[in-house]
């Protein structure tokens, strides 16, 4: 009875690792990723055997995804959120892939490095840049009356709400105003900011997605550097910004 006992464990073992064997994960997309602040990332998980995998199971550090069963050549997509607490360059944690498969008295598991670098850019967060805009003139330039309207967002200016769509969208519409003077840029400097550093690459930061959201031109000055949206994407500037 002992042997037999013996016999059949190292047999689930080796199915077990037979059931693992073959599935991968990778990264396939995601948002932007800013400090402190929580976003989705999405994983492709495909087994690549010409078996079917059982009681499979993603594991982050914090969420787990049971799949069950994932077919021969089948392509899963699973969806895992994130935060991290600094900006700068890191990487997104190991996936562990786990199963109970054949038998439950052993937890079979592999750990998959996902290899991908990414910047993690600063928190937006500050005044926004049409409030700032209302009350301090050193913007260059001016917001002419608006061409359509789009979904409120959450740090959007509540005074240019468009009130008269509420009833046909049931939900706050924001005026998108363009860019009356499209020869000029709005021009930022950190250092004529107040706050810490921090707090500055924040300012601009959130300034940044606004004028990407405006489709406003805008400079940035960062010490002895000039980052330029006219030249410059805006994951290159907010890159810039996450590195400083």
């Amino acid at each position: 009875m002992m042997f037999l006992l013996v016999g059949i464990a190292g047999t689930s073992s080796i199915f077990g690792f037979i059931n693992l064997y073959h599935i991968k994960v990778k990264l396939l997309s995601h948002e932007r990723f800013f400090a402190d602040t929580d976003v989705e990332y999405k994983l492709l998980c495909s087994n690549s055997s010409n078996e079917d995998s059982y009681d499979i199971n993603i594991r982050s550090k914090e969420h787990i995804k049971h799949i069950g069963v994932i077919k021969k050549h089948q392509d899963i997509i699973v969806a895992f959120r994130t935060s991290f607490v600094k900006r700068g360059l890191t990487s997104l944690e190991k996936i562990k892939v786990d199963s109970l498969f054949p038998l439950p008295h052993e937890l079979k598991y592999k750990y998959i490095n996902l290899e991908k670098e990414i910047v993690v850019y600063p928190r937006p967060k500050g005044i926004s840049l049409l409030k700032f805009y209302n009350k301090d003139n050193s913007l260059n330039g001016e917001l002419d009356e608006f061409e359509g309207i789009s979904k409120f967002t959450q740090g959007d200016n509540p005074s240019y709400i468009h009130w008269s769509s509420l009833a046909k969208h049931n939900t706050l519409m924001l005026k998108n105003y363009q860019y009356q003077h499209e020869n000029q840029t709005l021009d930022f400097d950190f250092n004529l900011l107040e706050g810490t550093t921090e707090e500055r690459l924040s300012q601009l930061t959130l300034w940044c997605l606004e004028c990407e959201k405006y489709h406003l031109a805008f400079s940035i000055k960062l010490e002895n550097r000039l980052l330029n949206s006219q030249k410059e994407s805006i994951d290159e500037i907010l890159k810039q910004l996450a590195l400083f």
